[in-house]
């Protein structure tokens, strides 16, 4: 199975190709992920795994577009971002882009309408609470996320 960590960072996984936009002794390769296409061979993934890169570029579509390319058919994307009210998402000024649990599911239908076909498919979606979040139960805090920022 070849898996690729997309923004590793420091986050060095063994037996995966560690790709950032920093250069490392320890990253496979480095490129500037606003500039398409990617030097990496299409059709080559099985699993790739974003945790915490997508606020910061650009083009977050055109990245997940270009991502594909380079997946194998039923390739897994796992994608970790900050939810657009915590202040963890809107407190970074390196921050670009803002996600809610609507992002994706909008990207997936566009995608299928442009392409005539389904693209993606939704596998799981996860909302991960705060602390005083995780007080609450799940149903009263998903509605009032919608009025109160920072529970998820």
């Amino acid at each position: 199975m070849k898996k690729l960590n997309f923004g590793a960072g420091s986050t060095i996984l063994s037996g995966w190709d560690n790709i950032d936009i920093q250069k490392s002794l320890k990253i496979t390769m480095s490129f500037d992920f606003n500039k398409f296409p990617y030097p990496l061979k299409d059709n080559t993934y099985d699993f790739i795994h974003i945790d915490n890169v997508l606020e910061h570029l650009n083009s977050p579509d055109k990245v997940l577009d270009e991502l594909w390319k380079k997946s194998k058919n039923n390739t897994i994307i796992r994608i970790i971002v900050p939810y657009y009210n915590n202040k963890g998402a809107s407190g970074s000024m390196q921050h670009k882009c803002y996600f809610s649990d609507h992002t994706f599911k909008d990207y997936v239908e566009e995608r299928k309408q442009i392409e005539k076909k389904e693209k993606y498919k939704i596998k799981k979606l996860i909302l991960i609470p705060t602390k005083v979040g995780k007080k609450m139960p799940k149903k009263l805090r998903e509605k009032l996320s919608l009025f109160i920022g920072g529970l998820i």
